[in-house]
């Protein structure tokens, strides 16, 4: 070979382009470096040159050489009046090195529209990943139906959720975040506030980057979705939101839209590549989309060695060299600060290999910066009684500069809506009584910023009367509520509450579609959705329902006083998947999501009472959604008392009981005693004011239990109203005691001996041998049998799993997490039993287990109750199961499977087992 060619005989040579489509040229970078570089083309006059840009791939053949790096983005920014802080973005490494990447938004990121997860956009970006990069991990915070104002940060606004949001992304170390633009802002039947304007929803977003480039996390994001279930004009809020994220994000933005519109019908999504439902990707359409978001993460970050450190450089003027001033050693860290000073800086990275990058961008620092920020006032502390409106109002000031922005957060409260945060004066809506603090922080045209605190209390009109109404087939009575049973469609159906005379009617049989010869259900199953009980539980467990997608007035509210206000609170639960219940009163629509329901309603608050005292509701089921019925299982009716009513009204007295101590698994049981002197006591409500997780079985009895308590001290309320309104309120403290551990048995699982301190070792392939154990409490546990264990070929055990620390720590010993006994089946069967328990007693099971291979969602089942985890590189999650009884012969039986056929295996790594001492 002569110096400079490559010669290849009897062969191709190919060398690939990962970014694709990318026009570009290889490039003689010199000391020893080939880069492929994209292809630019610029016009000047008539004529086009072309101009090389940012490599796209490196061919590395000697260290040393800065051609194929990146080149980094300093800036510089005052932190206060004495300190600055440099910044850079960091060298684009995070794609290939154990990425952490966090999705977030709606149902088209979800993935439950496609054929399987694994051919939906996340679940084939998710496949890539795993391919090209060591260690990724990648989360799926996406859900049906959200909007932006979901996903924007902790306390942006009443809806944000925040399990699946901005925040929560970051701060479970995601670094790169991933946006699937939720086309149900163009929704105005979005249960979450209804349709954005498109300058909201990019304020949203705006919001959303502005929140990772804090975290120093780097946010892609989606262009809009085609989808034609949408009015026009809804339609085309989409194509404009596409072009507008394209515009901000750039690079950073999969420009999908086109990709994915039917050409012969503008803003309609390809009959091809959609479910049938005008909205939703199919396996084709969801590859589509795939695609373009794999080449704009693959365009992006195409560092492929790790960075041994940062070089910072100064000097005091451009005249002067620069010289070494820090060097960090910290890759994950891309900002110094420091104290204010006018020097010059520059920074570059460092690869392993001895690769480095160019210079970055040079920046002054900022000298003194005394008298230069900004004042800001948010305006004096307000106290407004409900429904009044709240406007808060800022004034700002810069001595030598401008005022740039306007930013208004809530820092603490209830729900709360600003309308207008990037406003000097903004109203806020959707409040409830307590007391908030909003800020308002201000930036000037040299970016520093000042904030001030508002508090703003707020109270709320008194309750003069209340009325509660139950449904179901057969006579389901309910402490507190009225009960209507039977068929709505073969009868009319009425109730009236007797201390307030509230009533309540089905208005006409035509008025309810069944289902076949029914139109009411019993015996639903009631779970906690994780938001609690927005009515008293059992009330959930029945239903009536219709049918129909129309708005047809079904049940009728009597005997409200007119031109007065009051609240009505409408709620259901359903067992099958999709209802989607709207409700509609004098043409204002809500709704929410019957499916496994407990805490979500459709609420109308400060609704006025037309003459008359009767206010109709419609109950109808959402036809966007599939939603075949509407359901309903309970209405509240609140009717707020005249501000100038009943003056001489005396309160009630209220006694919550005295303080209580119990040891788990006891149950107890809260009673309040009330009276009022010059009437009667109209209802009871019991809230937790503090303390752990809690279910309050009966918030509206006087006697209530407590259940799902874990360890500590509580206090929970009590708030009476007597018949006039008037209110009154007693707390008790209840602390909670776990019980004494009185024995521990320990087991781990492998192929092959693999002794741990602590644990018995129980070891082979349990398809072809029963393995059992016991330990020196004499706890036991065994595999039950070889016919229990379905194996993958001739396997059902496997040692030498890679363990690494998931960041929530390890539940069991590292070493333990290295061995698995497996079988290859979603098919629950019992498979591991417990024995030498004391029957009568109560125990705490844990099973944990670490794969290395994804997905790896392992469930287990002991007593009927199934828990779930996600064992890839797992180290501090399991399924634990407390305070379970230890039946008679002192046995239990667990078994543990795959989540389904995609998750392949179930696993275990290890079981703990406590069992308490009586009390």
């Amino acid at each position: 070979m002569k110096q400079d060619t490559v010669k290849v005989r009897n062969a191709e040579l190919i060398i690939e382009n990962n970014s694709r489509n990318v026009q570009g040229v290889l490039h003689n970078a010199g000391n020893g470096q080939v880069t492929f570089q994209r292809l630019q083309l610029e016009k000047i006059g008539d004529t086009a040159i072309a101009i090389t840009g940012h490599d796209t791939l490196n061919i590395r053949l000697g260290a040393g050489s800065t051609g194929g790096s990146q080149e980094l983005h300093l800036s510089v920014r005052a932190i206060d009046a004495t300190q600055q802080q440099l910044k850079w973005w960091k060298a684009p490494q995070d794609l290939y090195t154990a990425p952490k990447v966090g999705v977030i938004g709606g149902s088209q990121g979800k993935g439950a529209y496609t054929s399987t997860y694994a051919n939906s956009i996340i679940g084939r970006l998710e496949g890539y990943l795993q391919q090209v990069a060591s260690g990724a991990v990648v989360t799926n915070y996406c859900q049906n139906g959200y909007n932006t104002r979901r996903l924007m940060p902790d306390g942006s606004n009443q809806w944000v959720d925040v399990t699946r949001n901005i925040t929560k992304a970051l701060s479970d170390g995601n670094k790169i975040i991933i946006l699937v633009t939720p086309s149900n802002d163009a929704d105005p039947n979005n249960p979450w506030g209804g349709a954005t304007t498109l300058t909201e929803t990019m304020s949203n977003i705006a919001a959303i980057d502005d929140a990772c480039n804090r975290a120093g996390a780097t946010l892609f994001v989606f262009s809009g979705f085609p989808r034609h279930d949408f009015a026009m004009a809804a339609r085309i809020q989409q194509l404009d939101l596409s072009y507008l994220l394209l515009e901000k994000f750039g690079s950073r933005c999969a420009f999908v839209y086109k990709l994915l519109e039917d050409p012969a019908n503008p803003y309609q999504i390809n009959p091809t590549l959609h479910t049938g439902d005008k909205a939703h990707l199919n396996d084709q359409g969801a590859l589509i989309a795939y695609i373009p978001m794999r080449d704009v993460l693959v365009g992006h970050f195409t560092s492929n060695t790790l960075i041994s450190k940062y070089v910072l450089q100064r000097t005091p003027s451009l005249s002067t060299e620069f010289t070494d001033f820090q060097v960090l050693a910290t890759p994950d860290v891309n900002f110094y600060n420091l104290s204010l000073d006018n020097y010059f800086y520059r920074v570059r990275y460092f690869h392993h290999d001895g690769v480095y990058s160019p210079w970055s961008n040079i920046v002054q620092g900022i000298g003194s910066v005394s008298g230069q920020f900004p004042v800001v006032n948010a305006g004096a502390d307000q106290t407004i009684n409900l429904p009044a409106p709240l406007t808060l109002s800022a004034t700002a000031s810069d001595p030598v500069g401008t005022i740039t922005s306007y930013q208004w957060i809530k820092l603490s409260g209830g729900t709360a809506t600003i309308a207008t945060p990037g406003n000097a004066q903004t109203a806020v809506t959707n409040l409830a009584p307590g007391v908030y603090v909003f800020r308002c922080t201000v930036t000037n045209n040299s970016g520093l910023q000042s904030s001030d605190d508002v508090q703003v209390t707020v109270t709320g009109l008194t309750i003069a009367k209340t009325a509660r109404f139950n449904f179901s087939l057969t006579s389901k009575p309910v402490s507190g509520y009225n009960n209507l049973y039977g068929h709505p469609h073969s009868a009319v159906h009425t109730a009236t509450d007797a201390t307030t005379g509230i009533g309540l009617n089905t208005v006409a049989t035509s008025a309810w579609e069944p289902n076949g010869s029914s139109s009411a259900l019993d015996n639903l199953n009631v779970v906690n959705d994780g938001g609690g009980y927005i009515v008293d539980q059992a009330t959930l467990a029945n239903v009536f329902f219709t049918g129909s997608e129309t708005a047809v007035d079904n049940l009728r509210i009597t005997g409200l006083t007119a031109g007065r206000l009051c609240r009505i609170l409408v709620t259901g639960n359903a067992v099958s998947s999709p209802r989607t219940t709207r409700v509609m009163i004098d043409s204002e629509v809500k709704q929410f999501n019957a499916t496994g329901n407990s805490s979500k309603a459709a609420i109308f608050d400060y609704f006025t009472v037309p003459a008359g005292g009767e206010i109709n509701i419609a109950i109808y089921a959402d036809e966007t959604s599939g939603s075949p019925f509407g359901v309903v299982s309970a209405v509240v009716v609140d009717e707020y008392q005249d501000d100038n009513s009943n003056p001489d009204n005396e309160l009630p007295t209220v006694n919550a009981g005295s303080d209580q101590s119990i040891t788990l698994p006891t149950v107890p049981t809260l009673t309040a005693t009330a009276s009022d002197p010059d009437g009667t006591i109209s209802s009871y409500s019991w809230t937790k004011i503090s303390g752990g997780s809690a279910v309050i079985t009966s918030p509206n009895n006087a006697s209530t239990t407590i259940s799902d308590l874990s360890a500590g001290v509580y206090v929970f309320r009590c708030t009476v109203m007597d018949n006039d309104g008037g209110t009154a309120y007693d707390d008790v403290q209840l602390t909670v005691t776990a019980p004494a551990v009185a024995r521990t048995g320990s087991f781990n699982f492998s192929l092959t001996s693999n002794p741990v301190t602590g644990f018995v070792n129980l070891y082979g392939a349990p398809h072809t041998t029963v393995l059992s154990g016991t330990s020196a409490s004499g706890i036991g546990i065994n595999t039950i049998s070889t016919s229990a264990y379905a194996p993958n070929g001739s396997v059902s055990s496997l040692d030498n799993i890679a363990v690494e620390d998931d960041g929530g720590g390890f539940i069991v010993p590292q070493n333990v997490l290295r061995s698995i006994i497996f079988t290859a089946t979603s098919i629950p069967t019992d498979n591991l039993q417990i024995t030498g328990l004391t029957p009568g007693r109560y125990c705490k099971i844990m099973l944990t287990a670490n794969a290395f291979s994804t997905p790896r969602n392992n469930r287990v089942r002991v007593n009927g109750v199934v828990k779930q985890f996600n064992a890839t590189k797992n180290s501090s999650k399991g399924a634990i199961f407390d305070f379970v009884l230890v039946p008679a012969g002192g046995t239990i039986n667990i078994a543990f499977y795959a989540e389904n056929t995609t998750s392949f295996a179930g696993l275990a790594s290890a079981v703990v087992v406590e069992e308490y001492a009586e009390e």
